[in-house]
C-alpha cells in the first residue's frame, strides 16, 4: 500500500506541525505570521511555542511535502520571509491527523500521574500538603485563564478558538474536585497508606 507516494504511513504531526498545518489551511503565511497568530489565539496553551521548534517544525514538513515554500512577504522594515502553504498532501495528512486526534483516546504519560503512583513514599502528612498546595496552584491557574479568555473575547477571538483552552479548564476544575476527596479519605485513614500486595489469607486447618 502507498501512502502519499512513500511505502509506508507518513509519520503523526506533532502537536505544533498540526497548529502550523492548521494556519496554513487558512491562508499562506511566513513563520513569524504564524507565531502572532498562534499567540494571538492562545494555542500556547495546546502546543508548546518557541521560535526555534516552529522553525524546526516548519523545515520538517517542508522536506516531508506537507509545504511549499510560495515566495517571500515582508512586514514594514522587517526583512524579507518566506511565505509557506500547504501542499494537497500536507492538507490530506492534516485532516486525517485531526481525525485521529479528536476520536481516539491516547494514553498520556503525566507527571502528576507519576507523582500519585509513587506518593506512598511520603509520609500520608507530607501527601496531604502537597496535594493542597497542587489544588491552590489550580486554582490560582483557572483564575488567571479565565480572565485571559475574558480579554480575547472582548478582542473579538471567536470562541471556537479557544475550545481547547475550555477543556484544559474542565480538566483541571475536575482534577482539584477528585484531589478534595483523596485528601479527605487519607485524612480519614479511609484511605490506607499501604502500597503493594499483601500476603493471601490463609486457614489453617488442624488436622
Amino acid at each position: 500500500m502507498e501512502y502519499l507516494g512513500l511505502d509506508k504511513p507518513p509519520t503523526p504531526l506533532t502537536p505544533l506541525a498540526v497548529a502550523v498545518a492548521s494556519l496554513l489551511d487558512e491562508r499562506p503565511m511566513h513563520p513569524y505570521e504564524m507565531a502572532h497568530a498562534m499567540r494571538q489565539r492562545y494555542m500556547q496553551e495546546a502546543v508548546k511555542l518557541n521560535f526555534g521548534s516552529l522553525y524546526h517544525t516548519i523545515e520538517l514538513m517542508l522536506r516531508g511535502g506537507l509545504i511549499e515554500a510560495t515566495g517571500t512577504g515582508r512586514d514594514g522594515r522587517r526583512p524579507e520571509r518566506t511565505v509557506y502553504r500547504l501542499t494537497e498532501a500536507g492538507g490530506e495528512q492534516f485532516k486525517a491527523r485531526l481525525r485521529e486526534l479528536l476520536a481516539e483516546p491516547a494514553k498520556e504519560y503525566s507527571a502528576v500521574e507519576a507523582g500519585l503512583a509513587f506518593m506512598h513514599h511520603l509520609s500520608a502528612e507530607e501527601a496531604v500538603a502537597l496535594l493542597r498546595e497542587r489544588m491552590a496552584a489550580q486554582e490560582k491557574c483557572i483564575g488567571e485563564t479565565q480572565r485571559v479568555l475574558g480579554m480575547l473575547a472582548r478582542g473579538g477571538l471567536s470562541r471556537l478558538c479557544i475550545v481547547e483552552v475550555e477543556h484544559a479548564q474542565a480538566l483541571r476544575r475536575a482534577e482539584i474536585d477528585w484531589m478534595k476527596g483523596l485528601v479527605e479519605e487519607i485524612e480519614t485513614g479511609r484511605l490506607e497508606w499501604f502500597a503493594g500486595i499483601r500476603e493471601p489469607l490463609t486457614e489453617v486447618i488442624n488436622s
